[in-house]
């Protein structure tokens, strides 16, 4: 292996023009997402892998696509008559210059790509390859930067929470990509890491990408921010259960939460008012109560200054978790796996979930009560329904929603579904119960009685609750001492939970 590999960052951030005209070849080349899937036939740039390049038809892209492509993606080795009739000498120079190509160390004439270089998020991002251009055996070293084309960090990047901010911070930020999309709603951004290696690449991919606003920072999560306050804090941390940490990138500790309950214990020293908290992980549901719960603890004296969402996509036992683990880490014997199993034990480990937390601190002297709700996630969810589901929240908790609700006039969410249960009754059919179900902003599902039916289905938006409550009850038999008050209150659930909305 040679030296830049392993033991420093192949890449150098190098002089304004070397990027430009890295730029410009990359823009001529439609080196982006939409062109490589297409020309890969992948749904997704996580799917790239899975592509053989001795399959693949590029008779329909350029020479220049096609070199970096090979280059880049496919990480293979060109000889030098191939790129020096692709590339003009300036190109050559300027991507030699900041050392994401070399030659020389892996046979005689050829060039090769040191990093991994893919476009995802808009942005082109550089990270460590995972193989020797030679083939020969690799060890990657143990603070390698993750490539951000993985199926978990698209989802960090899709579940991101779309709002504005003065100063926001990424933490466990790896090549910086997390900061990079925060950039595009945040005047300055931090993109802080443990390792200097992710730091330097954090640094080079923000210059690669002409961005101004990014400060790539080297900081053991909130070490180096000492009294800096944010509006925004984001965090994809390492949470795999491990032994050791020799992987940082992936480690999070006996149980995962190492690295995850120190993002959280640290926030309340740096977070706004009105400020939101997104990490993305695996948490434990215990004996002491779920992962949400155990995470407001962990906020100390704060914690009643906090609105907290933890939307999850699936929950794994400790059982499924080590067999998990047995079959994706080799290095995991029978003793290791114990004394995992022995930690998961001493936590009183029930479930272990994984998802996005999402914590919203309150104005100072608000008198708002905190709030917590777990939800159930799709793999279409989006960092659109953070905002949207505590702005529903804070405007449904307020003392006078009934009353001016009972002036509103909502409708029957557009994604919302009906199954009807029919039952025997008198020799005939008849409809029994029914089941509504929605996934957005998260998936939900109530069970309804017949006789609350009719009086749900007429909301379209152009009539309020007293109407159609007036308006159907003198042909329903409505349980004793429901009256419109009661109807109200029962939309107002259904409003939150997205049954019904508000325009």
């Amino acid at each position: 292996m040679i030296k830049s590999f392993t033991h420093e960052p192949p890449i150098s951030v190098g002089t304004a023009q070397e990027f430009e005209q890295v730029r410009l070849v990359f823009k001529g080349a439609h080196f982006d997402e939409e062109t490589i899937c297409r020309t890969l036939k992948i749904e997704a740039m996580s799917d790239a892998g899975s592509v053989k390049i001795d399959t693949l038809d590029t008779t329909e892209i350029s020479d220049q696509l096609r070199l970096l492509i090979r280059l880049f993606l496919f990480q293979r080795m060109v000889p030098r008559p191939e790129v020096d009739r692709v590339f003009d000498n300036a190109t050559r120079d300027a991507f030699l210059s900041l050392r994401i190509l070399g030659s020389g160390d892996f046979g005689d004439d050829q060039f090769y790509a040191t990093v991994l270089l893919y476009p995802v998020g808009g942005f082109w991002i550089a990270s460590d390859r995972h193989s020797n251009p030679d083939g020969s055996e690799f060890a990657p070293p143990p603070d390698s930067v993750f490539p951000a084309i993985y199926e978990g960090t698209l989802r960090f990047l899709r579940l991101l929470p779309q709002v504005d901010a003065d100063d926001a911070l990424d933490l466990c930020a790896g090549s910086g990509i997390g900061a990079m999309v925060l950039s595009r709603h945040s005047k300055r951004v931090v993109s802080s890491d443990v390792t200097e290696r992710a730091t330097e690449f954090a640094a080079f991919n923000c210059a690669l990408n002409n961005l101004v606003n990014v400060e790539a920072v080297g900081s053991d999560l909130y070490a180096a921010m000492k009294e800096r306050t944010f509006d925004l804090i984001v965090a994809h941390p390492p949470y795999v259960p491990s032994l050791s940490i020799e992987t940082i990138w992936r480690d999070g500790g006996m149980t995962g939460e190492l690295v995850v309950k120190r993002v959280i214990e640290g926030a309340p020293d740096h977070l706004r008012d009105d400020g939101t908290l997104f990490v993305l992980s695996i948490g434990l549901d215990t004996n002491d109560g779920p992962f949400e719960e155990r995470a407001r603890k962990w906020l100390g004296k704060s914690a009643d200054e906090f609105d907290i969402i933890f939307g999850y996509f699936e929950e794994s036992t400790p059982l499924e978790m080590l067999k998990r683990l047995a079959s994706r880490e080799k290095n995991l014997g029978i003793k290791e796996l114990r004394e995992l199993a022995e930690a998961f034990e001493a936590e009183g480990t029930i479930k272990m979930p994984y998802g996005a937390l999402v914590m919203r601190r309150h104005v100072k002297n608000g008198h708002s009560k905190p709030w917590t709700a777990r939800v159930k996630l799709i793999g279409e969810t989006d960092g659109r329904v953070w905002e949207q589901a505590f702005a529903l929240h804070r405007r449904v908790s307020q003392p006078d929603f009934v009353e001016e609700l009972q002036k509103a006039t909502p409708e029957l969410a557009p994604g919302l579904q009906v199954q009807v249960t029919h039952v025997v009754h008198e020799g005939s059919l008849v409809p029994a119960e029914f089941l509504f179900e929605t996934d957005k902003p998260f998936t939900a599902i109530g069970r309804f009685d017949q006789w609350m039916v009719p009086l749900i289905v007429h909301f379209d938006g152009t009539k309020t609750p007293v109407q159609i409550y007036n308006e159907a009850v003198p042909g329903l038999e409505l349980p004793e001492g429901f009256g419109v008050r009661d109807f109200t209150e029962l939309v107002a659930r259904m409003i939150e939970r997205g049954f019904l909305i508000l325009k």
